[in-house]
C-alpha cells in the first residue's frame, strides 16, 4: 500500500483530542459520543471499548442479557449514562487521549 494511503493514527488521535477539548457539559459529552463513534475505538491495542463495557457492567450491576442488549443497540440509542461513562473511560482517561481535559 502506498505510504500516503496508510492510516495515520496519530493525526486521528490529535483530531479527536482537539474536538474533546471543546467538551464541557454532559450535553457536550453526549453529542461527542453520538457524532464521533470512531474516537471510542481508536485505542484498539488497549481494548478500551471492551474494558469500558466490562467496567460499566459492574458499575450498573447488569446481567449478561442486559449487557448483550446494550451492545446490540444502535450507537445513538445507547443510554446517556453509558455515553457519559464511555467518554470518561475511553476519552478522558484513555491512554491515547491522556491530556484531553483538565
Amino acid at each position: 500500500m502506498p505510504e500516503n494511503l496508510t492510516p495515520d493514527w496519530s493525526s486521528e488521535f490529535e483530531h479527536y483530542k482537539k474536538l474533546s477539548r471543546e467538551v464541557v457539559t454532559n450535553e457536550d459529552i453526549i453529542n461527542f459520543f453520538n457524532q464521533h463513534q470512531k474516537a471510542f475505538y481508536l485505542d484498539s491495542f488497549a481494548s478500551s471499548w471492551s474494558k469500558m463495557m466490562e467496567a460499566y457492567e459492574v458499575k450498573e450491576s447488569l446481567s449478561s442479557d442486559q449487557l448483550n442488549k446494550l451492545e446490540e443497540m444502535q450507537w445513538q440509542e445507547m443510554p446517556d449514562s453509558l455515553k457519559l461513562f464511555a467518554y470518561d473511560f475511553c476519552i478522558k482517561k484513555g491512554f491515547c487521549f491522556t491530556g484531553t481535559s483538565s
